[in-house]
């Protein structure tokens, strides 16, 4: 008579198992992206029942969200990385964590566009509201880095005053805006410039927008 199972190994084979349906969804979405990719596709890649796909994970969006999560915090290391490295002056630190931005979409654009396939249809609705929090705070986690560099500019005199939270959501749409017009084909011939350049550009124009401006002379 077979030995029963440990709880310990069950959990082993409970989490090896959800590990293989990640491992298959990460590359059927990488390879077909979000919308085109099935759930059956997913279990014929991990060699399981289209059910035990369910068993793990509610909805294709759960499984979605669960890799964006990856995404997050590969980003999140990143970030923490380049605002710890770079010299401590405000512009520096905001340079080197739009670099780093720059850097993660260039080096992982599968995860990218995952991020930007959660921003679309109903996700919110079709996966646990604890998910979408995790989800939520991991991203309010890498722009913490930017509040804080444009909370030190304000700080310093180098920028304007105003409030870092919505400066940051401002510098961070502009930047990502540049990302996903330039991952268009038709956008990126009619804008004429890679992703670095017109990146830099727009870098620019947001800490010129950012800098303080001194006060106009009395009858200027």
């Amino acid at each position: 008579m077979a030995r029963p199972l440990t709880l310990s190994r069950r959990q082993r084979e409970k989490a090896d198992r959800q590990a293989a349906i990640l491992d298959a969804a990460r590359e059927v979405f990488f390879k077909q992206g979000f919308r085109d990719a099935t759930v059956e596709a997913i279990a014929a890649r991990a060699q399981v029942a289209k059910g035990t796909v369910y068993i793990y994970f509610r909805s294709k969006e759960t499984i979605l969200a669960t890799l964006l999560l990856e995404g997050l915090d590969s980003l999140y290391q990143r970030l923490e990385a380049a605002y710890a490295a770079a010299s401590p002056q405000a512009e520096a630190r905001l340079r080197a964590l739009a670099a780093a931005y720059l850097q993660f979409y260039l080096d992982e654009q599968d995860y990218f566009r995952l991020m930007m396939a959660f921003d679309r249809g109903h996700f919110r609705e079709s996966i646990r509201p604890e998910l979408y929090e995790n989800i939520l705070r991991r991203s309010l986690d890498g722009l913490h880095w930017l509040v804080r560099g444009i909370e030190q500019g304000i700080a310093e005199g180098q920028f304007a005053p105003g409030e870092p939270r919505h400066l940051a959501g401002a510098a961070w749409a502009a930047l990502n805006g540049v990302l996903v017009l330039i991952s268009h084909p038709l956008r990126r011939e009619l804008l004429a410039q890679d992703a670095p350049t017109l990146y830099e550009r727009v870098l620019d124009l947001i800490l010129a927008g950012l800098k303080a401006r001194p006060p106009k002379a009395a009858g200027d």
